[in-house]
């Protein structure tokens, strides 16, 4: 019979795969960043615009960074039922607020982004202005939308059982870490100062004279005051990052032992690298991205993800089966300590 891998082993490959391929993806990006990106807006880029008329690109623009909202209101139906087995009132209520909140951000969104790609539309490519966003009447519609969402998936969750739930519990601090991480990903955006590739489109630029390397610091800058206040906050991609989020599904079978099979953890690798990859080429579509923004924005969520995940259920299982050799049965009993059915 074929002896199965170490816990040890499996860590060290797994990691090194990781580091290779990233590698090798940083390496490309970094010599063909600009090339990537001529060759994918080429035909989807009209000469002077900033927004592109591709169906492709617009569709994952609206819809491609809903996950870290989604996420968010699909861990608070944990909490919120939480709540109601511990009988903890203001939990629930709080739980129902976030719930809601996540609903009304993804609408809100996906609204603001086909309202900005319709103005684009009769303006030569060019947003008329970023007012629309906070119309009266494109929030309420959102909200209603949110309400009702909420209903739904709350009734829904209904269904769970509560020993079910309070295994996703941990579930729900990985994905609130996750959500709560992207701050520092904004926080980049400005002070690296990256031109966005559709900004130089937008400008005229035909020579592409002011790209710049993803390692390269620019300061806070938004030269054309006729273009979005975006328009110099390329890296790292904010809409890889949160659509990356739905890599926090990989972990319901370690949570949820009828979850716990090899076609299921595949199928689920399988969803969320489809979808963070279509949104990666997207952004990259549509020149609001490079090949390097989407490669950090998608990766740095992925691996805060996985030191969550590592640190919340496995507890550190993996990082001490490669360093601690005295007792690495317990190591590997740790690591797949029997989840809920």
């Amino acid at each position: 019979m074929k002896k199965e891998l170490s816990l040890k082993s499996k860590t060290l490959i797994g990691c090194g795969l990781f580091a290779v391929i990233l590698t090798a993806l940083i390496l490309i990006a970094s010599y063909c960043d600009l090339s990537i990106s001529k060759i994918l807006t080429k035909g989807n880029l009209d000469s002077g615009a900033y927004i592109s008329s591709n169906g492709f690109g617009l569709f994952f623009e609206a819809v491609g960074s809903a996950p870290i909202y989604l996420m968010l209101s699909v861990g608070a139906a944990v909490w919120f039922w939480w709540g109601i087995q511990h009988k903890k009132l203001w939990l629930t209520i709080l739980a129902a607020v976030v719930i809601f909140a996540g609903f009304l951000l993804t609408c809100k969104d996906a609204f603001d982004y086909v309202l900005e790609a319709m103005s684009a539309s009769f303006n030569g490519g060019i947003p008329v202005k970023e007012g629309f966003r906070d119309s009266f009447y494109v929030i309420m519609v959102a909200a209603l939308m949110a309400a009702g969402f909420t209903a739904l998936l709350v009734l829904a969750w209904r269904g769970v059982k509560p020993e079910t739930n309070d295994a996703l519990f941990k579930w729900l601090f990985i994905i609130i870490g996750v959500v709560a991480f992207y701050l520092l990903v904004s926080l980049i955006k400005s002070p690296v100062g990256r031109m966005r590739f559709r900004t130089m489109n937008a400008a005229g630029d035909t020579e592409f004279s002011q790209f710049t390397s993803w390692w390269v610091s620019n300061g806070k800058r938004a030269p054309y005051e006729y273009l979005p206040s975006d328009q110099c906050k390329s890296f790292p991609s904010g809409h890889t990052y949160s659509a990356a989020v739905i890599y926090t599904i990989v972990c319901l079978p370690d949570l949820i032992k009828s979850w716990d099979k090899k076609w299921v953890r595949a199928t689920l690798y399988a969803v969320a690298i489809a979808f963070t990859g279509l949104v990666a080429i997207s952004r990259i579509v549509v020149g609001a991205h490079y090949m390097s923004d989407v490669l950090f924005g998608g990766t740095i969520s992925f691996a805060v993800m996985m030191i969550l995940r590592e640190a919340i259920i496995f507890k550190g299982a993996h990082l001490k089966a490669v360093f601690n050799k005295a007792a690495p049965a317990k190591i590997e009993e740790a690591a797949e300590e029997t989840p809920v059915q």
